[in-house]
Formats: C-alpha cells, sequence, structure tokens
C-alpha cells in the first residue's frame, strides 16, 4: 500500500467488536485510509503526533474533541466524528468518574507508578472489602449494582 509515494505496510486488522473505541477506532482508520491518507498527512495542521493517532485507531486512547473535528475537517465526515466523540470517552470510563478517565489512560502507558498516602492502602494490595467500604465512604447511597461495577473496575486495575 502506499500514501503519495511513500510504502507503507498494512497493518492487522482492528476489531471494532471489543469495545466503544475500538469501532470508533477503525472507522477513523478506515475512512482515513479510503481518503488515501498516511498517519503522517492526516494529521498535518493538528497538534498529535503518529503514535497517538494509531493508539486512538486501535482503540487505546480516546480522540480529544479538537481532534475529532480535525477528522471531519479532512476526511468530509460531515461531524461523525465529533458527535460521537462524547459517546466514545463514556465508554472507555466504565464506572469510573469523569475526572479520572485521562488518569486511567495514563496508567496504561506508566512505565512505573509511585505512590504514598498515609490513609489508603495502595490499589494492588487492596481486598475487595476494603475496596467496598472505600467506595461506600464517599458514596452512601450507591447501589448494589453501581458498587459492584466500581468493585471490580478497581479489582482489574490492581
Amino acid at each position: 500500500m502506499s500514501y503519495g509515494g511513500e510504502r507503507v505496510a498494512r497493518r492487522k486488522d482492528i476489531d471494532g467488536s471489543i469495545s466503544v473505541p475500538a469501532f470508533y477506532g477503525k472507522e477513523l482508520r478506515w475512512k482515513r485510509e479510503e481518503a488515501g491518507l498516511s498517519l503522517e498527512s492526516f494529521l498535518e495542521g493538528s497538534f498529535y503526533g503518529k503514535s497517538y493517532l494509531s493508539d486512538i485507531e486501535h482503540g487505546q486512547r480516546r480522540m480529544p474533541l479538537d481532534l475529532a473535528r480535525h477528522a471531519d475537517r479532512v476526511l468530509g465526515t460531515d461531524g461523525f466524528f465529533e458527535r460521537h466523540c462524547e459517546d466514545v470517552r463514556r465508554a472507555r470510563q466504565g464506572s469510573h468518574a469523569d475526572y479520572f478517565a485521562y488518569a486511567l489512560e495514563l496508567e496504561k502507558q506508566a512505565m512505573e507508578i509511585e505512590e504514598w498516602d498515609p490513609m489508603l492502602i495502595p490499589g494492588p494490595l487492596q481486598l475487595e472489602s476494603y475496596i467496598r467500604a472505600v467506595i461506600l465512604a464517599a458514596h452512601p447511597r450507591e447501589t448494589e449494582d453501581a458498587l459492584a461495577a466500581k468493585v471490580a473496575d478497581r479489582r482489574a486495575r490492581a
């Protein structure tokens, strides 16, 4: 496959059925390739790099609103990416709070995480009963289903 004279190897297919972000990323990649644009040429005029866009296309990062608008402008997609940007962001975070979505993204890329808190047990050492108690202390009226989802999300991160 070639883009504007440069030879590019075709990457592995993205399984859009894995998650909403993977589906969104697969659509972005399909539209970009349909337009005959490489990662570099697609990103011209934006402030983002190739690896960032590649992560979005593989459902590993969420797309910022300004990049979604850029995609709609460059690809002529009539606002598709901007309209669905918020849906994808919400789908990614699971039961975590909105303010924590970016931290979750960074956590996956971190090589090392250092934590110190004299009041809480560090995440990997937390047992389910402790997690439930911490969540209920902050949200005493949490429903059992929401509580179970938050406990499961926290355990998965540990």
